[in-house]
Order: C-alpha cells, then sequence, then structure tokens
C-alpha cells in the first residue's frame, strides 16, 4: 500500500510571494514586498514511493529553525538603481558577490551598490534607526504592558555599520527577558526577529526596504545534547544552548517599537489581533512604529493520506507536476485556496492543531486609487488567524474593502468550530476618502460572503479611532473560503465645486505587474510582481 503525507501549517512571520501553478487564476498584485527566503515550492520524492511519505505545507513566515545570519552582497551599481526604480527584466543573482563587511571585497568598489538582508540590531546610543526600540508583554492577569531586558543576540553573521555612507547595522535575532511575565513554557524569555531585505546605490546614503517581516517569539532553553533525536532547535542556537518555540500564555498582549525610514509605506499585515498602530516622526527621515495587539491561535494541518485516499481527492494531480510532490506553498499565495479544498474533504474539514503566533510583515497596495495608493506613508495593518489568506492589503471594490481567507471548519476535536478574527486599521483620512465622507463620526459593518454563496453578517463596530487611525474588528465568523466584505457608513460631502479636489475613484488601479519564472534545481516557480526578480537563491528562467 502506497503512502502520502501532507502537512499543512502555519507558524512565524508572513512572508509575500504571488505564484501560480497548474495555470489556475492569480489575481494581480501590487506588491512592494518579496521576501527572499521563502519556502514556496519544494519539490520530494516521485509521488510513487512507497517508502517515503510526501510533506506537503503552507508556510507563512521567514523563521523556521534557529538561522539567524544577516548576509551583504555587492551588485553593480547600474543594477540597483533598476531594482530601485522598478525597472523590468532585472536579474542580479548571477552578478552579485557575497561581501564578509561593507568595506571589503566587492562591496568596497565604488562602481558598486548592495543588497542586504539583515536582522535589526537593537537600538544603542550609537545605533539609533534601522533598530529595535524595545518589546513589551502583559502576563495573563492583565496587568498591563511590561518592558523587556535585552539578554544579547543568537549566534548569526553581524555586519558593522557604516554611517558615513549610509550602510546599517547588521545583527542577529536578538533575545529578551520579561521579569515575571511567563509563557506557556513557564519561562520569561522571548526572541525578537525583525528581518529586512534591501538595498542601497552607491551614488546615494538612503536605505530602499524591499521588505521587513518582525515576530516575538516564546521560547524555552535546553542542551543541544541532551535532546539527540528531537529537532528542538526551533528558535535559535548558542553553542551548545538551544531554544525550542512555545506557545504564549493565554491573554498575553504584545508591543514591538522600531526605529525604521519613513520610506517603508503602503500596508502591513500579519497575525494579530486588536492590533493598535502608531506611527511617530523621530526627525526628517525616519519613524518610530509601535504595533500591539493580542497573539492569535492559528490553526493546524498534518494529514497522512493512503495511497486509497490521496486518490480520492477531488484532483490529486493538483499536487503533482512531471512526478513531483507539491509540498509547500505560502500561505498568501492566492493558489493556497485551492489546498484547503483539496484537503477539506479527506480531512473531514477538521484542524490537527493549532499554535500562537505574535507577527507582522509589509504587505502590497491593492487599489483604492489615490486614497490607498499613498506612497509617502503607511497606509493600514491587516491581520487575521486564517490558515490561508489573500497576500496584500484588502481590494475596494463596488464600495467595499475586500479580504479573502480561507480555513478548516473545526478544530482539532473535530467538534469545536474554528472561529476566525480579521482587524482592519486604516487611516481615518484614507478611508473618508475611499467614501468621501466628512469627518463625521463613521460607522461600520462587516458581512462574511461564503463560498456557496450565502451571506453572514458579523456584528461589529467601530472599536477606535484614535490618534488619526480607525481600527475595525470582526471576531467570530466560521470558515472555509470566506471573503471578508467591509462597508463604512458616513456623512457624505457636499457635491464638490470646481475647485475642490477630484475625489478617488472606487475602481481598482490597474498598476503594471510582470509575470516570470524562476527556478532553483530542479524547482520551479511562477511569480507575479512589479518587478522581475528572483527570491535569494533562485534564478530567472
Amino acid at each position: 500500500m502506497k503512502f502520502f503525507k501532507i502537512r499543512v501549517f502555519t507558524s512565524k512571520i508572513v512572508v509575500k510571494q504571488e505564484l501560480s501553478r497548474q495555470n489556475l487564476p492569480v489575481p494581480r498584485r501590487i506588491l512592494l514586498v518579496s521576501i527572499s527566503i521563502l519556502l514556496a515550492v519544494l519539490p520530494v520524492s516521485s509521488a510513487s514511493s512507497a517508502t517515503n511519505p510526501h510533506n506537503h505545507k503552507i508556510v507563512d513566515t521567514f523563521a523556521e529553525g534557529v538561522g539567524g545570519n544577516s548576509e551583504v552582497y555587492a551588485i553593480p551599481d547600474e543594477i540597483v538603481q533598476k531594482i530601485v526604480s522598478n525597472t523590468s527584466d532585472v536579474n542580479y543573482l548571477q552578478s552579485r558577490q557575497y561581501c564578509d563587511s561593507y568595506t571589503t571585497g566587492a562591496c568596497a568598489l565604488p562602481t558598486n551598490g548592495v543588497s542586504m538582508r539583515l536582522y535589526l540590531p537593537v537600538c544603542t546610543s550609537a545605533i539609533s534607526s534601522l533598530c529595535i526600540e524595545g518589546v513589551e508583554v502583559s502576563d495573563q492577569n492583565s496587568n498591563g504592558l511590561i518592558a523587556g531586558k535585552n539578554l544579547g543576540l543568537v549566534d548569526g553573521k553581524t555586519y558593522a555599520g557604516v554611517p558615513a555612507t549610509g550602510l546599517p547595522e547588521g545583527a542577529a535575532p536578538s533575545r529578551w527577558q520579561v521579569p515575571g511575565v511567563k509563557h506557556s513554557g513557564g519561562a520569561d524569555n522571548y526572541a525578537v526577529k525583525v528581518l529586512i531585505d534591501a538595498f542601497k546605490t552607491n551614488a546615494s546614503k538612503k536605505i530602499w526596504i524591499f521588505s521587513i517581516s518582525s515576530i516575538v517569539e516564546p521560547y524555552v532553553e535546553s542542551n543541544v545534547k541532551n535532546v539527540l533525536g528531537e529537532i528542538s532547535c526551533t528558535s535559535w542556537r548558542i553553542g551548545d544552548t538551544c531554544a525550542k518555540r512555545v506557545d504564549f500564555a493565554e491573554k498575553q498582549r504584545i508591543a514591538l517599537t522600531l526605529h525604521l525610514p519613513n520610506t517603508l509605506t503602503g500596508w502591513l499585515n500579519g497575525r494579530l489581533k486588536d492590533s493598535k498602530i502608531a506611527v511617530t516622526p523621530i526627525d526628517a527621515e525616519q519613524n518610530k512604529l509601535r504595533v500591539e495587539a493580542d497573539p492569535v491561535l492559528v490553526p493546524e494541518v498534518d494529514v497522512s493520506l493512503t495511497d486509497e485516499q490521496f486518490n480520492s481527492l477531488p484532483n490529486p494531480s493538483f499536487f503533482l507536476t512531471q512526478g513531483q510532490s507539491w509540498n509547500s506553498v505560502n500561505a498568501g499565495n492566492p493558489v493556497a485556496l485551492e489546498w484547503i479544498r483539496q484537503l477539506a474533504g479527506v480531512m473531514k474539514d477538521t484542524a490537527s492543531g493549532e499554535h500562537s503566533t505574535w507577527a507582522f510583515s509589509s504587505a502590497g497596495n491593492n487599489g483604492g486609487g489615490d486614497c490607498l495608493g499613498d506612497k509617502t506613508r503607511l497606509i493600514g495593518l491587516v491581520t487575521t488567524n486564517a490558515a490561508v489568506y489573500s497576500p496584500g492589503a484588502p481590494d475596494f471594490q463596488d464600495g467595499y474593502l475586500n479580504y479573502q481567507v480561507g480555513g478548516l471548519h473545526y478544530r482539532s476535536d473535530g467538534k469545536t468550530l474554528t472561529l476566525g478574527t480579521y482587524d482592519l486599521l486604516i487611516r481615518s483620512d484614507a478611508a473618508r476618502c475611499l467614501y468621501r465622507y466628512t469627518s463625521a463620526p463613521l460607522s461600520a459593518t462587516v458581512s462574511v460572503t461564503k463560498e456557496s454563496g450565502g451571506t453572514e453578517v458579523v456584528a461589529t463596530s467601530i472599536l477606535d479611532e484614535k490618534d488619526g487611525w480607525l481600527h475595525l474588528g470582526a471576531y467570530g465568523f466560521t470558515f472555509s473560503r470566506p471573503i471578508l466584505k467591509v462597508k463604512l457608513n458616513g456623512t457624505p460631502q457636499q457635491v464638490l465645486s470646481n475647485n475642490n479636489p477630484k475625489p478617488a475613484t472606487t475602481t481598482t488601479s490597474k498598476v503594471k505587474d510582470f509575470t516570470f519564472t524562476c527556478v532553483k534545481g530542479k524547482q520551479v516557480k511562477k511569480i507575479t510582481a512589479p518587478k522581475i526578480q528572483c527570491p535569494f537563491g533562485w534564478k530567472k528562467k
């Protein structure tokens, strides 16, 4: 009897990448980011193998395992100029050269720019930009947020910054202790991992941030020598000391504060609930970004299928390509919804487990004209606990802000419904711009359109409108593949005179995207993005 194993799970930080497979339709997106270490399509042994199970995953994070190296590469400056200016058909992987430091080798040449994949350091008196100011965590008794104490970095390659030329510090993930605030593992230690992908031309001191991803991770420590045979280093490692990621305790709340260039614009998305965001200018070039939220419980799926079960899927060939098994897809990939469709029946629409996570990352703009397409500031934050979700910001169509999510119907006990969470934070002026409303108070309705055609209205209200941000929350909806539709209600503006600016259109913006193919060995992925640029380690076909 042949044996197949399909595993779908989500954890840590959400990565952004749009892929298509088997000519399935993929919506066009306007993406600001494309994280370079995506684990999106990883072929394993042939599906005819009876001895090697096929491990299939939905991956939405950058921090799988213990890796903590920053990386810097030299690239001809004219290529970096094209990347920054969004010129098409830029393939820099073959021309890049690894640099051990900013000031040696190819990175020291005046004809080269740099590509950086850096973990942010902790802010100090000497490092005040592109850094982590701090992390705060509350206990189970809701006694308020308590500031963490930095314990140092984990093992990993680091880079000393060069302030004179604008080159930032490259660190490793940092360890923090929040005294007395214990997570589910019984310890009060937390890892903070903030990763940026960025470019810099030789002619400018400014950094162009391609993506940013952030996670706060509870962990417990053990000795590597005492856990042989067990994969325990799931958070970080220092010598023989190994850290294993664990869940947050119930009712904990987390806040993370970063110093970032004000060139980071658009949208953020992530795994958060009841979120608050604050953007405060530090100086003419950088902002302080503070994100505060509860962690969310994300469903997991891990199913082992016999040959008979595998062949009973609605379309078994969906998971097979040229004799290889498709074993990994991004949680933010539009075709990830099809994974849920394929597996829901054989799994009885039931998740096999769940874990808590707290993470956010940069996302794209999906329309809304000038109201949501502002490239000079952060516009909003959208978060959910769904197993799969739309890869960018909400789409504004026909007066609604639409966001697609998906998941299995029941929790692991097979009886309790999986209840979804959805939070939308949007700048108040951007929301009013969309609907042409005055500054009078707003109300909102959130409806959930089911795949079967029914509609579920979720009880909601304006949870908060403060300091220029509007926060809406929708909780308690059920899966499998609903579309969340937000409609704001307010006082319409008066008819515009000829001297007033033209209101934003409610049609989706049309921005040129490119569809291209990247390869890595026998692995092939098709990508749709505003830049023709493959992830690190992949080559353009």
